[in-house]
């Protein structure tokens, strides 16, 4: 069935580019290179009648490429047979009652008003007909972006710029694409006819379709970088993913394009500009022109097929990439000294570069060796600051993980651990297991900062294929990926817990421990930490019971000014309440909340048993913990003006993004 889809696609995004190129080389290249050169009206005849007979031949095999894709797109929406679609009526229920149906039969109505203008060429109003059939192909082709992965952006205001940019990208490859094929027709016509006058019209229309290849190619890479941003936006998407290795191809083939077109505007088109010389050497260059026409359209149909393909598959973002490379570059491993000196290394070696492609044109020699030992200086500079950075990499290292970092996942994971783990590096992660001292390379500590160093696709590999020569066993036979996933959000958070643990009471703006999601109900209403994080910093209440009335009643008086300042207060009993006494609790403090069991566990990672009765996290907008302070530490909770102090602290603290790869499934 997809080779069905992805056959009928090409097909169709083939048929509609060639619709467009056609009117498009009509209007603004044919008949004004035949207006230049009034002599030439039986070569004009000749064109027309072939161009003609191409937009038939296109707009049927549009129309029946697209009564296919109509049909598969039907069978996949209903699961029935291809054979029994339309006796059943499923085909008429995709055409009233989808999106896809109502793209279509605009499509149609589109195919029915070009057939019109196609059908009153050569007889009346002939010119204005063109110019009818130029904006309905051109709008044809753009309705396909409706059919794409632009479409169904849903946020904003970024991804509003999808849409265009894919309307843009198809209009812009319909009116290159499609053109090239008229004008090899033109240049071949031009050729055989022989005559001054069918090579002054080659001329003005080689020139003229010139002006619209470098605009079409400038819309191209333009638009193209937009889709390649929100699709394959990373580079493990571009090289670790199908979607992201076909459009790498892609791109391949538009390069290749762009220099044959390169080639076509500064070695050929010249020999037809000048009025004197070698009949013979012009016409050699219009055959190679039409020849080189030819290869361009050859290589524009591998990349529709290419379209046809990627359009069915899901975009590099939403895929797990697999990462080719032993190695990948860690820009946090460069300590800042060596980061500047690679920035600038960086720079002078592309102004090196640069350089010397002047040179080279110019044949300065002298120049052009200078520009190639700045490359070399350049470029062993730049190696020797980015080799730190260069780390191992794994099949897995750019994986996002299928269970969120949260309470439910945590609690999953840590039966897991136990069940697992701790023979090794021991019950609480400290590298002290019974078995620790029998291994020839003692375990890692589990709760110490490095383990943040690595990414979690790194410690996936690891947990799932073993590491250090066989020590560590891989799980991968023994716990499902979703088994593994838990685990790690299990490890990081143990990990997480102990760092914050030592977290001191001044606000840090260093790395700092992330706490774990989890969700809530307060006042009635669900919630979560992640929800609430999003209007500004929390401050996040771990205490033991009894409730420490005091305390909230001073934060409660304080709730008002700590609003203002985007800081909200949840506040959460570790124990285990009674019914009534988390009732208490509530009426003593409207932010006191009630959590799951699982919840409580995942919480109690972040607390110590001499923390007192109650422990107070400041966290900011990414849920890192940015000061602690417990009633049993030095100098006690915090006073109102140092509240109120560190949360416009903690609000100003940047985020970082969400991730552009991280799509999660």
């Amino acid at each position: 069935m997809d080779a069905f889809l992805i056959v009928a696609r090409t097909l169709h995004f083939a048929a509609t580019a060639a619709l467009e190129g056609t009117f498009v080389f009509w209007c603004f290249i044919a008949r004004p290179a035949f207006r230049q050169v009034q002599t030439a009206r039986a070569l004009e005849a000749q064109l027309d009648r072939r161009l003609l007979a191409l937009s038939w031949i296109s707009l049927l095999i549009a129309l029946a490429s697209g009564v296919v894709w109509l049909f598969v797109v039907a069978s996949q929406m209903s699961g029935a047979p291809l054979a029994t679609i339309l006796p059943q009526g499923v085909v008429g229920i995709v055409l009233t009652s989808t999106q896809f149906g109502e793209d279509w039969r605009l499509r149609a109505a589109l195919l029915i008003v070009i057939a019109a203008c196609l059908a009153a060429q050569g007889r009346v109003w002939k010119r204005a007909w063109c110019w009818i059939g130029l904006v309905s192909s051109a709008a044809l082709a753009a309705s396909l972006a409706w059919a794409g992965h632009g479409a169904a952006a849903e946020d904003v205001p970024w991804d509003a710029v999808h849409l265009p940019a894919d309307i843009l990208h198809l209009l812009a490859a319909g009116a290159w694409l499609g053109a090239l094929f008229p004008l090899a027709l033109l240049l071949a016509a031009a050729r055989r006819d022989g005559r001054p006058e069918g090579m002054a019209v080659a001329r003005a229309a080689t020139l003229r379709f010139s002006t619209l290849g470098i605009a079409s190619v400038a819309t191209l890479v333009a638009t193209g970088l937009v889709n390649t941003w929100f699709l394959s936006g990373t580079i493990p998407a571009l090289v670790g993913t199908l979607y992201g290795q076909l459009l790498l191809v892609k791109v391949l083939l538009f390069t290749a394009m762009v220099a044959i077109a390169s080639v076509n505007l500064r070695r050929l088109t010249p020999y037809l500009e000048r009025i004197t010389g070698d009949a013979f050497t012009r016409l050699r260059a219009l055959g190679q022109l039409g020849r080189n026409a030819r290869i361009e359209a050859s290589l524009g149909v591998f990349v529709l097929a290419i379209v046809g393909i990627i359009g069915i598959l899901p975009p590099g973002l939403h895929t797990e990439p697999g990462w080719p490379f032993p190695f990948r570059l860690d820009l946090n491993e460069i300590v800042a000294g060596a980061q500047t000196v690679l920035v600038v290394a960086a720079l002078l070696f592309v102004l090196c570069l640069a350089a010397c492609a002047i040179t080279a044109e110019k044949k300065n020699y002298r120049g052009m060796a200078a520009s190639i030992a700045g490359l070399v200086l350049f470029g062993i500079i730049g190696w020797m600051a980015l080799r730190p950075g260069i780390v191992d990499a794994y099949p897995t290292s750019f994986y996002a993980p299928t269970q969120p970092y949260a309470a439910p996942s945590i609690a999953r994971g840590a039966p897991l651990y136990a069940a697992n783990c701790a023979a090794c590096p021991g019950v609480d992660g400290r590298g002290d297991g019974v078995l620790a001292t029998r291994l020839p390379i003692r375990p890692a500590d589990l709760t110490e900062t490095h383990i943040f160093a690595h990414s979690v696709g790194d410690i996936f590999w690891w947990v799932s294929n073993g590491r250090a020569n066989g020590v560590m066993p891989g799980f991968a036979d023994k716990l499902t990926p979703d088994q593994r996933w838990d685990l790690i959000n299990f490890v990081l958070a143990r990990a997480a817990g102990a760092v914050a643990r030592a977290t001191g009471s001044r606000v840090t703006t260093a790395a700092a421990p992330p706490l774990p999601d989890f969700a809530f109900e307060q006042l009635g209403a669900q919630n979560t930490l992640s929800q609430t994080l999003k209007t500004g910093p929390v401050l996040l209440i771990l205490f033991a019971p009894p409730a420490p009335r005091a305390r909230f009643e001073q934060l409660a008086t304080l709730t008002p000014r700590l609003g203002a300042v985007g800081l909200r207060i949840i506040a959460v009993d570790l124990a285990q309440p009674t019914e009534k006494a988390a009732a208490g609790a509530a009426s003593a403090a409207p932010f006191v909340v009630n959590v799951s069991d699982d919840v409580r566990a995942s919480l109690a990672l972040f607390r110590s048993a001499t923390d007192g009765d109650e422990t107070e996290l400041m966290l900011d907008r990414g849920a890192s913990v940015r000061a602690r302070r417990t009633t049993n530490g030095a100098g006690g909770l915090a006073d109102a003006a140092t509240l109120l102090s560190d949360a416009v602290r903690v609000a100003s603290i940047p985020v970082a993004a969400a991730n552009h790869a991280g799509h999660a499934h």
